[in-house]
């Protein structure tokens, strides 16, 4: 496993709605050192499922979670990607964004949806 790694929504959702297996892989890639990233996509996707009483917890995850902006040569990646990938597996832009960061960056992405990352070029990992 890479040491920085880019943490997909569904994880952070799991998190946030307590499921053990996703606070027990965040406890351990903190506790081992691990940088976490987050793309301002996934970021936006977090606030806009936002449930009632959650607001806290967002800002406390996301104070220890570093967000990653979308810059030209992501946006470039992401646009290769839709281009390929969106007939075939129905890539949306979101993904492909996420997909593009990871690839740009050198992180492992964390996902549970590995069917939604077909690249061959990232490197996707399923924690649990």
């Amino acid at each position: 496993m890479h040491r920085s790694l880019l943490i997909d929504s569904n994880i952070l959702i799991d998190h946030l709605r307590k499921e053990k297996n996703a606070l027990d892989f965040l406890d351990r890639a903190l506790e081992k050192g691990y940088l976490l990233f987050l793309s301002v996509v996934s970021r936006a996707g977090i606030y806009a499922g936002m449930r009632k009483g959650e607001g806290e917890a967002i800002c406390s995850l996301f104070q220890i979670i570093k967000p990653v902006n979308v810059d030209a040569t992501i946006a470039d990646k992401a646009g290769e990607y839709l281009r390929k990938f969106s007939k075939s597996h129905t890539l949306n832009i979101g993904d492909a964004i996420i997909a593009a960061t990871e690839s740009e960056m050198e992180l492992s992405l964390v996902t549970r949806n590995l069917k939604h990352y077909p690249m061959k070029d990232i490197s996707v990992l399923k924690p649990y």
